[in-house]
């Protein structure tokens, strides 16, 4: 099967596309830069992942993106306080399915875990993303979130099993050294004390 993976860096789009390799899938890595203040560190991390994973990531630039308000793309907000960004996981399925459609990719997955914050990290937030794409490309595309019943320690222990945690990035500040604030860096924080 043909998959096209949204490649953070993170840990959870790492986890992701070594086990969809280890189950013998075609893997497609797709990074999208969406002027985020963690770009750089990112994409470092998901080039280092994919060399570890011998794949070779696609970029794809939607900077205007980055124009809408929020503590991912703007450092005037908060980090904690303003990290929602409207439409953002919709966009990136939405962008998967089109790389995929030309990979000839019937599958795009996304890296999320239990526990959703946001609206855009639901069961039936995929649900309904798979229908929607679906029906703008006329042919199924199967939208999965292989994570989603995991919590983030669950993750980092399965993770840890493919040597995977030392070149991944998690930081929504950007900074060299996690800031500690964002709810990335609480999340891995807190899940890395119980793993």
């Amino acid at each position: 099967m043909k998959i096209v993976v949204l490649a953070s860096g993170g840990i959870d789009s790492a986890l992701m596309m070594a086990r969809f390799l280890k189950e013998g899938h075609d893997v497609y890595p797709l990074h999208i830069n969406y002027k985020q203040l963690a770009e750089k560190h990112e994409w470092e991390s998901c080039q280092k992942v994919c060399e570890k994973l011998s794949l070779i990531p696609h970029k794809m630039d939607i900077e205007g993106f980055g124009e809408l308000p929020s503590g991912l793309t703007d450092s005037e907000f908060d980090v904690y306080d303003d990290a929602f960004l409207p439409t953002r996981n919709l966009t990136f399925l939405v962008l998967g399915s089109a790389y995929g459609y030309t990979k000839d990719a019937d599958v795009v997955a996304i890296g999320l875990v239990a526990n959703p914050i946001f609206p855009d990290q639901s069961k039936e937030f995929i649900e309904k993303t798979e229908a929607c794409v679906s029906s703008s490309l006329g042919r199924e595309i199967h939208v999965l979130a292989p994570l989603i019943d995991l919590d983030k320690r669950e993750v980092l222990k399965l993770a840890k099993e493919h040597d995977l945690l030392d070149i991944t990035y998690y930081c929504h500040s950007g900074t060299d050294t996690p800031c500690g604030k964002c709810i990335s860096c609480k999340e891995r924080q807190s899940a890395e004390q119980v793993v």
